[in-house]
């Protein structure tokens, strides 16, 4: 099966630092359609992963009538000095790189400090990624 690729990067104050030693966690399908935990990497000293292979339809054979041409997969990314992240709906197509940029937040109480940031990246203007 044709694959794309991944790469996480992750990043504070407003972009300027990279968050080194996140926890990525990429969810993929199973036989079911329900989502499970595939693939961890952790970001290194520039906030990236290492490149992540995933599994993705073929372009060759996109079609209107045929199964959408990419794959969708949920990304959670997760740092003890921030809060966590998880990015819902991130599209991955056949033979091409994907690179998810991810702002990481501190927490402003200690209430706040678990509370996930949920993004769903097939959604428009500030909640999602897309462009309105």
């Amino acid at each position: 099966m044709p694959t794309g690729t991944l790469i996480v990067q992750t990043r504070a104050a407003r972009g300027a630092l990279p968050v080194v030693g996140a926890t990525v966690t990429v969810y993929c399908p199973d036989a079911n359609g329900v989502l499970q935990p595939c693939i961890t990497e952790r970001t290194d000293m520039s906030g990236s992963t290492p490149p992540i292979q995933l599994e993705t339809p073929s372009l060759e054979n996109a079609s209107p009538e045929a199964v959408p041409p990419f794959a969708t997969y949920r990304v959670d990314i997760d740092h003890p000095d921030y809060r966590p992240v998880t990015v819902l709906d991130v599209a991955m197509f056949s033979d091409i790189p994907t690179t998810l940029p991810v702002v990481m937040v501190p927490p402003r109480s200690v209430d706040e400090q678990r509370k996930k940031l949920i993004i769903n990246s097939a959604e428009l203007g500030p909640t999602g990624s897309g462009v309105r």
